[in-house]
């Protein structure tokens, strides 16, 4: 999940000397986009954020992307069959509010350049300042260039814009429900044309657009559980048909849908979660390499990752298999960083480091590495989680988004976060891990 942070203060003492700089929790602006009963609720620690660096990642590089980072997306927007990316700046500070701005940032893959992030980038500002809180790279029109599609919360409505070699024009939009928040790609009805399903926070929806030669119509409104944040798609019920999962957050579960080949859902179980975890963020992916598709959670309260392991006896998941991390984890991704055909994890932390003379509200990386063997219920052993620091900040910075990719192409896994509070793309290029994205 994606959460927007905005933070006036700059904040580079070291972290022994932050009793004589108290920070005060009414100097911090804080833009919660998930909007659940709990989300005021903020984890608190004495323990301060890691300052490890140039253990498993190098140490982090951080340019320019906004006023205020979070979805980071790739694609190939100029056709030069290198992956570039773009950076999505949803609000930005004014003082002690904010204010509506959509700005992307695009980073293109130059291949003139030689360093650990070989990227030329420019800022994409829309005509109209607007509140995009996703975006998400499609080819929707099916000439093999990369697209785009945003969520404009505040308009309820998803944008579309149309790549031509790099250079993005406004190809309409598609109203959906009340603030949606995040989208996903699929194919809805089996015609090869790239379909979206939209997470509506304010209404409890899932707006479904069905995709006809490039151009979208609403097929479908699902009513879903309290504060959905996210969806992903997957066979879950493996017959062939692209189902979903939808992360209802203040409900502490996953809902499954599936679909019936046509673009129809039913509701067929749900996922708990352990009571109070608040999850965040959800994603897919084989986390055992057994061939069938997984799930995950972050649960931010309940400072655990969780992971529901994918049947063929199509009970669908499993009991969730629950993995003790650090404080405040929102956002996750997986790859396979040491090769033992088992998934690993990234992890965004952000929780309050407080003490009796100050809260400051930060974060950090952390990185679960699995074992080569499973257990007898056929899940993966995970080693204790590593933690490392996210920036050269002291007092450290929360992520908003992670991307992993090998970004200079040295066949090592680097890491891409998206940092509110500094107003930068950080990049932890990969040092021990040679690695692979997916099951090998």
């Amino acid at each position: 999940m994606i959460l927007q942070i905005l933070n006036p203060l700059k904040r580079r003492k070291r972290i022994s000397s932050w009793i004589s700089f108290p920070v005060l929790q009414s100097m911090m602006v804080i833009i919660i986009l998930s909007g659940c009963k709990s989300e005021s609720i903020e984890e608190t620690t004495s323990e301060t954020p890691s300052e490890t660096m140039g253990t498993v990642f190098e140490n982090p590089l951080e340019y320019s992307a906004g006023e205020n980072p979070t979805t980071i997306e790739s694609g190939d927007w100029n056709n030069d069959n290198r992956t570039d990316l773009m950076v999505l700046n949803p609000r930005k500070q004014s003082g002690t509010s904010s204010l509506v701005d959509g700005t992307l940032y695009q980073f293109l893959d130059n291949s003139s350049l030689s360093t650990k992030f070989p990227f030329s980038s420019t800022s994409l500002t829309p005509a109209t300042t607007v509140w995009r809180q996703h975006l998400i790279a499609i080819d929707f029109n099916g000439d093999n260039l990369t697209d785009l599609a945003t969520a404009e919360a505040n308009l309820d409505q998803v944008k579309f814009l149309l790549n031509s070699s790099g250079s993005f024009t406004d190809n309409g939009t598609v109203s959906v429900g009340d603030v949606p928040i995040h989208l996903e790609s699929l194919d809805i009805d089996k015609d090869n044309d790239t379909d979206l399903s939209v997470v509506n926070r304010g209404g409890n929806s899932i707006s479904l657009l069905r995709n006809d030669n490039g151009s979208f119509t609403s097929l479908d409104n699902l009513s879903v559980g309290d504060t959905p944040l996210k969806n992903v798609s997957g066979d879950w019920d493996n017959d062939s048909d692209i189902d979903l999962a939808i992360l209802a957050s203040a409900d502490n579960q996953i809902e499954i849908w599936t679909n019936n080949g046509s673009g129809s859902f039913t509701k067929e179980s749900t996922q708990p979660s352990t009571t109070g975890s608040s999850p965040r963020d959800l994603i897919s992916g084989d986390w055992n390499c057994d061939g069938y598709l997984d799930l995950a959670t972050a649960d931010f309260l309940g400072n655990s990752l969780s992971l529901y392991y994918g049947q063929s006896s199509g009970a669908f998941f499993s009991s969730p298999q629950t993995i003790s991390i650090g404080k405040g984890p929102t956002s996750i991704a997986a790859a396979d960083f040491n090769n033992d055909s088992r998934m690993d994890f990234v992890i965004a932390h952000r929780f309050y480091f407080s003490t009796s003379s100050l809260s400051l509200l930060t974060g950090d990386i952390g990185i679960l590495l699995s074992q080569s063997t499973l257990d007898s219920s056929n899940q993966v052993v995970y080693d204790a989680e590593t933690r490392f620091a996210s920036t050269l900040e002291a007092g450290g910075s929360p992520p908003a988004d992670v991307l992993i990719r090998d970004v200079d192409n040295d066949s090592k896994l680097d890491l891409l976060l998206s940092l509110p509070f500094n107003k930068k793309l950080g990049i932890l290029s990969g040092k021990n891990y040679s690695g692979t994205l997916d099951c090998s």
